[in-house]
């Protein structure tokens, strides 16, 4: 019983640990901090968690034969991470993030940049970083990890309810103010009001910038043109296509 407590709290860790590796890269792309990263309100992203221990306990036997490691992580982490999305579009009917702007990408829910150094952190992880770790975890008394696991449990059942029930809110208001399209134009319209509502959904709309309902993603004239036409052409169009503005 006292090793779950201790996966648990891996798993809390690498979740923190992930959310900590997104706002950097994030930050540094924009050139200021941002700190709304992820699903949940708290500072953890599971998807990240979830890679990390699937890494440790499916691959553990791999961890000497580092190229065969690297390349099982890579197609494991895109894995989970084309599941994630695919699981999150079709419960929330809400498109999360697309890579169709990334070369080699796969209907926009994985792309191969991002799965190499998924590919590389988890080697790292598997041989350098886990083994200190656990080692850590291990060496502080079981009772305290026990309460710590506990605790840090009830915050993420809570976190998860709060921040599910605020994304159904926002498919709901998202769902009745784009009808068609979901030109520039309208985006811009439903963050304007969706912005007064709440501070949670002001952190919901920085996490994921590109949020934007399943239904109108699938049908606009934006998705076709992103799957028909390289991005450059694409960007072109709308340039030229004052009606997009």
């Amino acid at each position: 019983m006292y090793e779950y407590f201790c996966i648990f709290l891996y798993f809390i860790i690498y979740s923190f640990i992930g959310y900590i590796v997104e706002v950097i890269a994030i930050s540094l792309n924009y050139n200021k901090l941002i700190l709304s990263r992820g699903y949940l309100i708290g500072p953890i992203i599971p998807v990240f968690g979830v890679g990390v221990l699937s890494i440790l306990y499916l691959l553990d036997k791999y961890s000497n034969d580092l190229i065969t490691a690297f390349v099982l992580a890579v197609v494991l982490c895109s894995v989970i991470e084309y599941t994630t999305s695919y699981l999150m579009e079709k419960i929330f009917k809400l498109r999360w993030w697309d890579y169709y702007d990334k070369k080699f990408n796969v209907n926009g829910r994985i792309a191969l940049d991002y799965a190499v150094y998924f590919g590389l952190a988890g080697v790292f992880i598997l041989k350098v970083f886990h083994p200190f770790l656990s080692k850590v975890i291990h060496s502080i008394d079981p009772l305290v990890i026990i309460v710590i696991s506990t605790i840090f449990a009830f915050l993420f059942i809570i976190d998860f309810i709060v921040s599910t029930e605020i994304i159904f809110s926002f498919k709901k208001n998202i769902n009745k103010l784009v009808k068609r399209d979901s030109t520039m134009k309208i985006k811009r319209e439903v963050r304007s009001v969706l912005k007064t509502r709440s501070p949670l959904l002001i952190r919901l709309i920085k996490a994921f910038p590109n949020i934007v309902s399943n239904r109108d993603f699938k049908k606009s004239r934006i998705y076709r043109l992103i799957l028909d036409r390289p991005t450059k052409l694409f960007i072109k169009r709308i340039r030229k296509d004052k009606k997009w503005i």
